[in-house]
């Protein structure tokens, strides 16, 4: 998709002084965009020039429009000596690369406007006024390698405005690359020029990551990521390296129709229901789905990227999909990643149905064989619509200590995503042990003090609904009026407490009694397919004997039958519907452990003795913090690690809630280590305890 880059520069104003004997500036500026540079005309004796130039052209392609700034240099023209820099500004012009009512009328994205003049030595120095056309050429070359139309937002929730139509999974990227400051040629350029190529060589790395997450989420049939992160892991003379993770999602804008995409710009190749599979004799599955004739292109033409409308559920000989089966943990080599996936193949897939007053409701169906064929079921989003989680596990944590020295080929990207394979397997595999199908709040971190590398990956298990929308019941309703019967159906769609498909096949032979969440009394039904509470969420997603650690558990303090844990502690934002009672308050604790001062092998091993002291003192801290507030739930956890030469210091924030489905904290006992005990003192520190608990509960 190639595109056609115009600028014009009009003024400049409150520039710095650059002739001392004249006290003005005789400025011009230098517009460079890949290998081509273009001047405007030099403004003389002016601290606000003005050039109203004419129009630069480029002729790039999409891709290196994601990956190449646009640089605007200010210079001070010297007649004897070389030109002074002034300053410089970046333009991101991904943001103009996206289609709008502009651009498919044939008039391109503009942006214009004052942008401040930063020098690295100096900062500010006055302002540029610019403005920036960029056209784009509709291209149906489907091996194209740029991610132009995909939506990206750091937003840890669904952005204002929009409406998930899918969840397509996982996407992650890992970009490296040499530091400019430790290359040779820094030794002998100056500060500023330095500072430059740094701050160039970071701003492609950022693009390049975003690109080709981009190209993974559009091959995936999504339009956006949402939740994205993106990190620098400065490896000293080894190198940069450039992360990027987020959820790949089909966006719709709310004032829309439900199946018109906002990434329609999108040409992709539309997958043939009835074609041969790349699969093979793979076994089938109907969807359960039937799409309007005029949602089809013949053949294999390019269509538009859009959700389709659905009226009714497949018939018997209606159009089936392949589906895929998940390898297990130990054959990661064959295991098939999200970003594989065929266009069809996504977790959610959009339903409307009629109700009875002729409104349409839109309900969203999430395949249990779509989710398990994702190798790494990770959400990065901390806020979720109401109803699409249904039990909450526990925070599940990994963490590895790497040396950086031992990398084969430091410019090579395989030796680091070998490290985080390792890192999400443990993940996946804590999150199973705890009965749960994915994570949410997934966060990836890293430390690196000298050739020390700490990895470090945080998520919560949960139990998310496969099926959930405004009206639940109707997509019930439907299911029996279609003859297949609801109660068949039911185990079907929605998903199970665990990631592994015999797991799922042996509960649902099983009796409800065997699982502690499917209790029936009093009209409150906690299992699979009945009427959920509003403390189901709190439920414990596993069964206590099949856990192979120990945990406080008790009744729920609510509908009195599911099984509650004393604490619970999460990555993600408080769901819409928990019991809260109160507000929530900060809380914080910290730890730190001395380590000897060592190098190489040796501090890689220190580090690593340490770190489980370390997160064990930090959740003692946590829950007793948690008691004295008088609180029993932490939410929106995050924990940084720091190390120095002779210490490592773990830190840990969040927001403490009451829930009240969980049972009251208990209080804080002193205990007196000594060999004498002062029973005196120690029921005088216990009645300062218990007075600062009941402040705080009426505190909060």
């Amino acid at each position: 998709m190639p595109g056609k880059v115009k600028v014009k520069v009009l003024a400049g104003r409150n520039l710095p002084v650059m002739d001392r004997s004249s006290d003005t500036t005789d400025a011009f500026v230098e517009i460079k965009l890949g290998n081509v540079t273009y001047k405007t005309d030099v403004c003389r004796k002016t601290l606000n020039p003005h050039w109203n130039s004419e129009w630069y052209t480029f002729e790039v392609e999409d891709a290196e429009l994601q990956d190449e700034p646009l640089q605007i240099r200010l210079m001070d023209y010297d007649t004897y000596t070389a030109n002074d820099a002034i300053g410089k500004v970046y333009i991101n012009l991904s943001p103009l690369l996206h289609s709008t009512s502009k651009s498919r009328t044939g008039k391109g994205s503009i942006m214009s406007g004052w942008l401040p003049v930063y020098d690295t030595i100096h900062g500010v120095r006055g302002e540029i006024h610019v403005i920036v056309k960029v056209d784009l050429f509709t291209d149906f070359n489907k091996f194209r390698q740029s991610s132009c139309g995909v939506l990206f937002f750091h937003s840890s929730n669904i952005p204002y405005g929009y409406s998930i139509a899918m969840y397509h999974g996982f996407v992650e990227e890992l970009v490296v690359n040499d530091d400019p400051e430790y290359q040779w040629i820094d030794k002998i350029r100056t500060p500023r020029a330095s500072n430059e190529a740094r701050q160039l060589a970071f701003m492609k790395l950022s693009a390049q990551v975003q690109r080709k997450i981009g190209i993974k989420a559009i091959e995936m049939g999504a339009n956006a990521v949402i939740g994205y992160m993106q990190c620098y892991d400065l490896e000293g003379d080894v190198g940069v390296v450039a992360r990027g993770i987020g959820t790949a999602v089909s966006l719709t804008k709310i004032n829309e129709s439900f199946s018109q995409h906002i990434g329609e710009e999108i040409l992709v190749e539309e997958h043939k229901l009835s074609g041969s599979s790349d699969f093979g004799d793979a076994p089938r599955r109907a969807i359960g789905i039937s799409v309007e004739a005029n949602n089809h292109a013949s053949g294999n033409s390019p269509t538009k990227l859009g959700t389709p409308i659905v009226n009714s559920l497949l018939t018997k000989d209606s159009a089936c999909v392949p589906i895929c089966r998940r390898s297990s943990d130990s054959d990661l080599s064959i295991t098939p990643k999200g970003s594989s996936c065929p266009l069809d193949k996504s977790i959610g897939i959009v339903r409307n149905y009629g109700a009875n007053n002729g409104n349409t409701k839109s309900i969203m169906i999430m395949n249990y064989d779509m989710l398990e064929m994702l190798e790494y079921p990770f959400f990065t989003m901390t806020k979720y619509p109401a109803g699409i989680i249904r039990y909450i596990g526990a925070t599940v944590t990994a963490r590895s200590v790497k040396l950086l020295e031992r990398v084969p080929n430091p410019n090579e990207p395989e030796t680091r995503d070998s490290w985080w394979n390792e890192i999400r397997t443990e993940v996946r595999s804590h999150a199973r042990s705890l009965g749960c199908n994915v994570i949410l709040g997934y966060v990836e971190q890293t430390t690196i003090d000298d050739d020390i590398c700490v990895l470090s990956a945080t998520g919560t298990a949960a139990v998310i609904n496969l099926q959930f929308g405004t009206d639940m019941w109707m997509a019930d309703a439907s299911l029996n009026a279609s003859g297949d019967g609801g109660a068949e159906n039911s185990g079907k769609e929605h998903m199970t407490s665990s990631l592994d498909r015999q797991d799922f096949d042996r509960e649902c032979s099983g009796s409800r009694e065997q699982t502690p969440n499917t209790v029936e009394a009093d009209g409150i039904y906690d299992g699979v397919g009945g009427t959920t509470s509003k403390c189901t969420i709190c439920h414990v997603p596993y069964s206590l004997g099949s856990v192979n650690f120990r945990i406080n558990a008790v009744k729920c303090s609510m509908c009195k039958n599911g099984i509650v844990p004393d604490v619970l502690i999460t990555t993600i934002e408080i769901p819409e519907g928990v019991p809260v009672s109160g507000r929530g308050s900060l809380i914080q604790a910290h730890t730190c452990r001395l380590k000897r001062d060592m190098k190489s092998e040796a501090n890689g091993k220190e580090i690593s003795d340490a770190l489980p002291f370390l997160e064990y003192e930090l959740h003692k801290l946590l829950v007793n913090k948690l008691k004295i507030k008088g609180m029993n739930a932490i939410f929106g956890l995050r924990s940084n690690i720091t190390i120095g030469e002779k210490t490592i210091a773990l830190i840990a924030t969040g927001t403490a809630v009451y829930l009240t489905a969980l049972p009251k904290p208990l209080l804080p006992q002193i205990v007196d280590s000594s060999t004498i005990p002062d029973e005196r003192k120690i029921q005088v520190l216990q009645k300062m305890v218990q007075s600062i608990v009941e402040a705080n509960i009426h505190a909060y």
